[in-house]
Order: C-alpha cells, then structure tokens, then sequence
C-alpha cells in the first residue's frame, strides 16, 4: 500500500523526509528517479528544453507509473514526488514554449490514460517553501545543469503546485512550511512531525496544516 507520498518543489527536502519516513516509521521508499541516463536526460533539458521537454517528462511519466503500480504490492510505501507532481513540471514547460501544442497533446492523452489506473497515497505531504529558498538549496547541492535555470521556472513551478493543491481531493493532504519547520537539524520539529504523521496515518482523513507545533484541520489548506 502506498502510504505517503511527499511532494513540492525542487529542493524542498522531498528526499530527506522520505529517508526520515523510512528509518523512522519503516516506510518501503521509493526514491526519486535517477540514474545515468536520468542525469543525461537532464543535462540535456536544462541546457536545450525545447529539443528535449518532452522526452524528459514521458520518460518521467512512465517510471512514476511503474512505481505506482509496484506500491500496489504487499508492505507500506513512500514516495518521493507523485505522478501529479510530474504532469505540473510538462504544464510548466508547455506554457514556456518548451513542448510545442502537439507534444503537450500527446503528454496529457498519455496522462489521462495512466492516472486513471493510479491508487493514489493514503497521506500526501505537500512541503511549501518559498521559491527563494527552494534555489538557495539548488545552489547549496551544486548540480551544474540546475544553475542555469532561470528563477522564472522555478517561480511558475511554485505557482501550479499552489493550484493544485487548492484543489487537491485525491487523498488525504498535510501542508508542512518547509520554510519554518527545520525536520534535519532540529530534534523537536523532527520528533513533532513525526508523531503528527503517524497519528494522521493512524484514524484522520481530511486537510491539515502543521506549523512546527500545532496539528489544524482546516477547509481549504490556504487558510
């Protein structure tokens, strides 16, 4: 069963939650996608989106699926990014000019076919940060491809996962301020968010919000 998937920008610390979820709640995880030829497929993007948009995001696309479909399986899951996730990054690159009409019809035929067999998590996290931070991070790991990014993407990126968990229905969402909640260095925030996640994945259903502190429900995950 796929328990939790964790989402957000680039350089949130989708990863390290994801490695906190597996030592600490014993989480099968998933990890981002990546390999050589994922490093290559990359390269090639940030240094030629247009020639290379689509080829990235399809190849995306159909690894998330495969690991979706592999969470199906017996044991308890998290995943690092979701396959919705992925669809926003095409959306981004579309309206950038980067995939012509044509690659974008295809992309959202290809997605519409796939989503619909996806079990989706029993908890999403979605963590928020601004997008200052998310590039001081992407400037801290140095991968020199991510460099040559202009603040732009990341700020659109930003902007439609906003959107889309303003209307996200799919499961139950906990909103963590990756901005004000430090879960690698500082033992509470770590211990709390811990404790708040188990206790979600025990009984809740419904849309939270965690400040370091306190647990809120809430109707629309902005308020």
């Amino acid at each position: 069963m796929l328990e939790v998937i964790v989402d957000g920008i680039v350089g949130v610390g989708k990863t390290t939650l994801v490695r906190i979820l597996q030592s600490e709640l014993g989480l099968s995880p998933f990890y981002e996608i990546s390999g050589e030829r994922v490093e290559d497929l990359l390269r090639n993007f940030y240094f030629d989106g247009k020639r290379w948009s689509f080829t990235l995001q399809v190849y995306f696309l159909n690894k998330r699926f495969y690991q979706m479909k592999m969470s199906e399986k017996n044991g308890r899951y998290v995943m690092d990014r979701s396959i919705y996730g992925d669809f926003l990054f095409a959306k981004a690159q579309h309206e950038l000019g980067m995939m012509s009409d044509l690659e974008w019809e295809v992309y959202r035929e290809m997605y519409d076919n796939l989503v619909e067999h996806v079990v989706p998590p029993r908890l999403m996290i979605y963590l928020r940060c601004t997008v200052d931070t998310a590039v001081k991070r992407l400037k801290k790991r140095g991968r020199d491809y991510e460099q040559n990014v202009d603040f732009s993407y990341w700020s659109l990126i930003r902007e439609l996962y906003e959107d889309m968990f303003s209307r996200y229905k799919e499961s139950m969402l906990l909103v963590i301020d990756a901005d004000k909640i430090d879960f690698v260095e500082n033992e509470k925030d770590r211990k709390n968010m811990l404790n708040v996640i188990s206790d979600l994945l025990s009984s809740h259903r419904g849309i939270f919000k965690f400040d370091g502190e306190e647990l809120r429900r809430v109707e629309n995950w902005k308020s």
